[in-house]
């Protein structure tokens, strides 16, 4: 069955290279996006023919037929949220739309998972022909083993490096550098009582190196951030909401949340909202990401702004040279971050 639709396949692109004058191999170079030898001319001919045809190629014989299966798998490595999926978080649909543009116009194809099973990530790239991986979180301790059983190429995303590691591709940001530059802002606005919560329930490293330029900024102005101050999230919105209704009651000092996510910081803004806490007079808030929770919440939300279109961009590309052969330097890629200041931090 596959056999005879493959070969109807290829009788299309035979239809198509007579009717555009050209081999069958340069129809099939567009159609696969390896256009590098191929005239601006020759290209727009054949993509107009295919798009008069609406010529569709059967993915399950390029499967069977060619190495490079071009589908990428994007990979989500998280813990389930309890109230949401975690493509409602802005953070991760914004990444993931600008992934599977790049991808597209490069003719790959994406499937998407998530998981925070490291089996899991095997059992789903080994039972799909992946051209590659882009992995999203994954722990440090347990990238050795992903890297080591999954034959494709890989690209993590936050991920941080390990020493002497030489396969381990990755796009990240400044994320100490975010934490040191929201610590001596809010310092200098004159907080000193301050907790932060994570994104999650995991500490992830990305979380940590965030705390760890918070703490930065207080040893610089000779004080002290204590490690209880870092709370990790739990995945019930309600047990959520039981940490922000703490945070901001009477008998606690803190004077400002800060969050290592901007859907954390609005969820907690609309929380407070509701019990008739203002944000900031009564209490400080700050997120981390810049998407457009911050910008739409009321008030909108200071924040540390990375450019996420860019890191999916940069892994695509990183992932892409990886699948064709080609030498990728550097391995690791950090972006820069700066501060977002708006209207959620008092100053006291």
């Amino acid at each position: 069955m596959v056999g005879d639709t493959y070969s109807k396949d290829m009788q299309t692109i035979k239809e198509i290279s007579q009717r555009a004058g050209v081999s069958p191999t340069t129809v099939s170079n567009v159609i696969h996006g390896r256009t590098g030898k191929v005239s601006p001319e020759v290209r727009e001919k054949v993509e107009r023919i295919l798009e008069e045809v609406n010529y569709a190629p059967n993915m399950a014989a390029t499967i069977l037929a060619h190495e490079n299966s071009r589908i990428v798998g994007v990979i989500f490595f998280s813990e389930t949220r309890r109230d949401e999926t975690q493509l409602e978080d802005p953070f991760s649909f914004t990444i993931l739309g600008n992934i599977e543009w790049e991808l597209r116009k490069l003719g790959y194809y994406m499937m998407v998972h998530t998981t925070s099973d490291q089996n899991e990530v095997l059992r789903f790239v080994q039972s799909w022909k992946l051209a590659g991986v882009i992995i999203l979180w994954v722990p440090q301790s347990i990238i050795p083993h992903i890297n080591e059983h999954v034959s494709c190429p890989v690209v993590h995303i936050d991920s941080y490096h390990i020493e002497g590691d030489m396969k381990h591709y990755r796009v990240g940001i400044e994320d100490r550098l975010g934490g040191y530059q929201l610590s001596k802002y809010l310092l200098s606005m004159g907080h000193r009582e301050m907790v932060f919560l994570s994104n999650g329930p995991t500490r992830t490293v990305s979380d940590h190196m965030r705390f760890h330029g918070l703490t930065d900024g207080f040893r610089e102005y000779g004080l002290t951030l204590e490690e209880e101050t870092f709370i990790p999230l739990p995945q019930s919105k309600e047990e959520r909401y039981k940490i922000y209704a703490e945070l901001s009651s009477l008998e606690n000092a803190c004077t400002v949340i800060v969050f290592s996510a901007d859907y954390y910081a609005s969820e907690a803004i609309a929380f407070f909202h509701k019990i008739n806490i203002g944000v900031p007079d009564d209490i400080s808030v700050t997120g981390f990401d810049d998407n457009i929770f911050s910008r739409i919440t009321s008030p909108t939300i200071t924040t540390i702004h990375q450019d996420t279109a860019e890191r999916g961009r940069l892994a695509v590309d990183m992932l892409i040279k990886l699948i064709e052969g080609e030498v990728v330097e550097p391995h690791q890629v950090s972006l820069p971050v700066y501060l977002q200041v708006r209207e959620s931090v008092k100053r006291l």
